[in-house]
């Protein structure tokens, strides 16, 4: 099991891994990051010079750590029956560009291999992350084809694998999932004992509302991967596809002893080392969830350098959710230190500012320096763009976080004007997306609820922060982590307990944890306010959880700061 002395060590290793200077950690004055600029990934512009070719990319190599197979192919090559077990691990790891390398390569090997072909089809066709492909359509098609062509000699289930990949790639330029999904169901009802039809005919079932992230299908997907699981715990698949689904059923806690499994069964697959993140934050276990996101980032920095995978925006985007990750992670228990090495990482890797949910993302380096950064330094940070009004609130926002720490409660009104102000003024009323509508104006509210708590004005810190909640609901990004770092309700708890309502700060903590488990200024809010309704032994026991989880001294917080 994955318990926190290991998963200590797992990060201090990662930490090293991650090739922050040293500096960075050193350095307590947190010097601002350097002004933006293009970022790595851009595409250069139209006028540009033509660049030079690119150079031909490596060979693909085998590599250990990738996690579980259970497929075997129709080869006697061995190098070939390698390659092809690779392309499956590398397919339950959400890999898809290098299983196609592993596949060919394994084809290369042995031309008349079916289910080489057969591996190819599946790779180049559409995932949960990865919707709808159609660029890969007809290749997959073809690699299909050839798995039919080539599949007189399969077994019962493998000749059964085959055309249900004949059926999902005999479309009209583009892949028939409902065909497919009706395919594999059939298979894991005709085929219940075998472990990879199961997984598959899973993964084909849960479909998922692309606006809130939450299951709109996969009832049988889950009965099969508990079954999958139950005789095989050590699926690497099927673990990652069953915290895919426990996460869009808001159940983390079914997943919770399979995930604690997944990094050590996989170590060498970056996605995978990540994955248990989703069910330890959902459970509360948030300094978990830092620790797998730090080590996944290592992971896949160590995997570049010996495999050198082609550059896509895909991979690129796994490496930025892991490193949002680990600092939504890293706030949520006060430890400023990580979310600040990750900050810093995360803006040595993507230097320029992104517009619309992009900013959304990169708002959580700015959460870390406004909560945890030396104050004059985090004031002296550059403004984005004056066209970025997303990246520019959010500026707005962690200035104020960071006034507020210094005791500032004009400073901090100062910046909720400008909030304002940016708001109903052309940039601010030209937001498109109804989700910014309420999210950046949420930030503006939690601003003014800090400078009235500090004020002592508790009845306006209420009201405010009230607003803000509601705001905050109205936004359902839907994402995990959540796009802000804490619930809003939490501080009009916090509000409600200053001015005297205990019983009325008690219940929006317990909301909050409902939400947030294991929150621990919830927990910390939560005891005072049952101490002040004489619930001492309540109390005491949510304190003690508060104190474990929290990364500094959680009593020395204030009211106005949770």
């Amino acid at each position: 099991m994955m318990r926190l002395k290991r998963l200590d060590l797992a990060l201090a290793t990662a930490l090293a891994a991650t090739a922050i200077p040293a500096e960075a950690v050193q350095d307590s004055a947190r010097k601002a990051p350097p002004e933006a600029t293009a970022g790595e990934c851009a595409a250069p512009a139209a006028s540009a010079p033509a660049a030079k070719a690119e150079p031909a990319i490596p060979p693909p190599v085998l590599v250990k750590g990738l996690g579980y197979a259970g497929i075997k192919p129709d080869t006697d090559n061995a190098e070939a029956e390698r390659w092809f077990r690779q392309g499956v691990r590398l397919i339950w790891a959400y890999d898809e560009v290098e299983a196609v390398r592993s596949f060919e390569q394994a084809q290369k090997l042995d031309p008349d291999c079916a289910m080489c072909a057969w591996g190819e089809a599946w790779a180049r066709g559409p995932t949960l992350n990865l919707q709808p492909r159609t660029e890969e359509f007809a290749k997959a098609s073809a690699a299909a084809k050839r798995a039919v062509s080539l599949s007189g000699k399969l077994g019962e289930r493998d000749r059964a694998l085959v055309e249900a990949m004949r059926l999902r790639t005999s479309g009209d330029g583009k892949f028939d999932n409902e065909g497919y999904r009706g395919a594999m169901a059939k298979l894991a009802e005709r085929f219940p004992g075998e472990d990879a039809v199961l997984v598959m005919a899973a993964d084909s079932q849960i479909i998922v509302d692309s606006r809130t992230r939450k299951l709109k299908e996969g009832v049988d997907a889950q009965r099969w991967l508990e079954q999958v699981l139950k005789r095989n715990p050590r699926h690497s698949g099927a673990i990652h596809l069953y915290i895919h689904l426990t996460d869009f059923i808001d159940r983390q806690d079914l997943a919770e002893r399979h995930a604690d499994r997944l990094g050590w069964i996989a170590p060498s697959a970056s996605h995978l080392v990540h994955m248990p993140s989703h069910t330890f934050y959902g459970v509360g276990r948030y300094k978990d969830a830092a620790a797998v996101n730090v080590l996944a980032l290592a992971v896949d920095k160590r995997y570049e350098r010996k495999v050198a995978p082609p550059a896509s925006a895909y991979r690129t985007g796994l490496y930025r959710h892991n490193n949002h990750f680990a600092i939504e992670s890293a706030l949520m228990r006060g430890d400023g230190k990580t979310a600040l090495l990750m900050a810093d990482n995360f803006r040595e890797r993507f230097p320029s500012e992104e517009p619309g949910f992009g900013a959304i993302i990169r708002a959580a380096t700015w959460y870390a320096y406004g909560l945890h950064a030396d104050p004059a330094a985090m004031l002296r940070m550059a403004e984005p763009d004056q066209k970025n009004v997303v990246a520019r609130l959010v500026r707005h926002y962690a200035r104020g976080e960071a006034l507020a720490r210094a005791g500032d409660s004009k400073g901090v009104k100062g910046e909720a004007a400008s909030m304002a102000a940016l708001l109903a003024g052309p940039d601010g009323r030209a937001l498109s997306s109804k989700q910014l509508q309420a999210f950046l104006p949420m930030m503006q509210k939690v601003l003014e609820g800090r400078a009235a708590m500090m004020e002592k004005r508790f009845a306006d810190a209420a009201t405010v922060y009230r607003e803000g909640m509601v705001l905050q609901g109205q936004a359902g990004f839907g994402s995990d982590p959540p796009p802000f770092w804490y619930s809003v309700r939490r501080s009009l708890g916090a509000a409600l307990l200053a001015s005297g309502d205990a019983a009325g700060a008690r219940l929006q903590f317990q909301e909050t944890l409902k939400e947030w488990p294991n929150d621990p200024l919830a927990l910390y809010g939560l005891s005072r306010a049952e101490d002040a309704l004489g619930q001492k032994r309540a109390a005491a026991s949510r304190l003690n959880r508060a104190k474990r989880i929290w990364a500094g001294q959680v009593e020395a917080v204030p009211l106005a700061r949770i």
